[in-house]
């Protein structure tokens, strides 16, 4: 047969012989930390893990036996095959055991515990996100799906927000390192710092559960947001960040704020304002009307102590009139730069128009009629128009 070339059906099925052939195989019991567990109908399928080798698994019928769990050490029995169709070795587990929890979990577990202690977990620690940041860094891999997710989130309410991108490996050998370089780069430059990445099994997610990531969190002063993996998965990452994600897609809400909802709220605030300025001018008018009419009634009988008065609720009106166009300037120019921009002409450079007609503002399309002249007003320019159709 040395000689001979075989096709990969008879090099596989040869192969698969050999285990069927070898009677100590069978029925043997495997001592190992579970990994990967997952159940499929009837079936549960995991990886089978030592401290330098790993094999697949596969428990038929597992309401027959134990299901093992994540991180349990346990002791399977059964038969090693291999598969002609995909040239893959499994071995096909009959029952299983628990011994206790595996090497790996209880390191994991030792080592959270050690990290709450000190207070790295702290809830008094942690900072808040902003409500409206400007500049965000994507801690994660340039082409997995996450950085993806990530911008298509924000991307559809906000077309304001700079998106960075630090690019690191997030599994494999010194993963965490690339991770906590990255942390250390980005700090301190952007309003908000995400680390994220997708599901995975234990080990792919190993990188997320080191000290050394941990502590790098702890230690930086910008807001860091975790989201590593799906929602069940839960890494020391997410406990020592300052805000937890459920997914990557879910980091991308936490930080996208509806930039159109914020413009609508400032132009509403706005003429709620302008209304409530009038209404406050219309009653001091309507007080310096009744009050001259009494001087008026009293003729010859003003006296000092009425014209005092006038000028009293004069200054008054005045006074309240400032104070309260103060007020409300300051709360503008509080929305606008907390926005970023504190010039209101930069709601017109993003492509909006204000509409006015005869050198009034429009502020709602019932004001306006068939065949009204208007003027549209944008950040190079006035366009003159005509209403041809009102549309609902």
């Amino acid at each position: 047969m040395r000689n001979k070339t075989l096709t990969v059906e008879e090099l596989n099925g040869y192969i698969h012989s050999i285990f069927q052939a070898e009677e100590m195989l069978f029925g043997v019991s495997v001592f190992g930390e579970i990994s990967g567990c997952k159940v499929s109908g009837p079936h549960a399928y995991f990886t089978m893990k030592g401290k330098e080798a790993a094999i697949p698994c596969t428990l038929f019928q597992y309401r027959r036996t134990y299901l093992p769990k994540d991180g349990e050490s346990v002791i399977v029995k059964g038969t090693p095959d291999y598969y002609v169709k995909t040239g893959k070795l499994s071995f096909q587990v009959s029952s299983v055991q628990p011994v206790g929890i595996g090497d790996l979990h209880a390191a994991l577990e030792a080592l959270k515990a050690k990290l709450l202690k000190e207070g790295v977990f702290a809830p008094e620690h942690k900072k808040p996100i902003p409500a409206y940041p400007k500049d965000v860094c994507v801690i994660t891999s340039k082409t997995g799906a996450v950085i993806r997710d990530i911008c298509r989130t924000i991307r559809n309410v906000n077309q304001s927000i700079n998106i960075h991108l630090y690019n690191v490996r997030v599994q494999g050998q010194d993963a965490e390192k690339e991770i906590a370089e990255g942390i250390k780069q980005t700090d301190g430059k952007y309003d908000v710092i995400i680390i994220a990445r997708g599901g995975g099994s234990f080990e792919d997610l190993a990188p997320f559960n080191t000290e050394l990531i941990a502590r790098t969190i702890y230690e930086a002063n910008t807001p860091i947001i975790s989201a590593v993996g799906h929602e069940t998965d839960f890494t020391v990452c997410d406990l020592a960040a300052d805000s937890r994600a459920a997914t990557p897609t879910a980091a991308g809400h936490m930080v996208a704020f509806d930039e159109g909802e914020l413009i609508r709220g400032i132009f509403d605030r706005l003429t709620e304002m302008g209304l409530t300025l009038q209404e406050r001018a219309s009653d001091e008018e309507r007080r310096l009307i009744d009050t001259l009419r009494g001087i008026t009634r009293g003729g010859s009988r003003l006296t000092e102590k009425k014209s005092s008065m006038m000028k009293l609720i004069w200054e008054r009106m005045l006074s309240s009139g400032k104070n309260y166009l103060n007020e409300k300037e300051n709360r503008l120019q509080k929305a606008l730069i907390a926005y970023g921009a504190s010039d209101p002409l930069a709601i017109l450079k993003k492509g909006y128009f204000g509409v006015t007609k005869d050198g009034k503002r429009v502020l709602s399309v019932r004001e306006l009629a068939i065949n009204d002249d208007i003027l549209l007003s944008g950040k190079d320019g006035s366009i003159r128009a005509m209403v041809k159709e009102m549309v609902k």
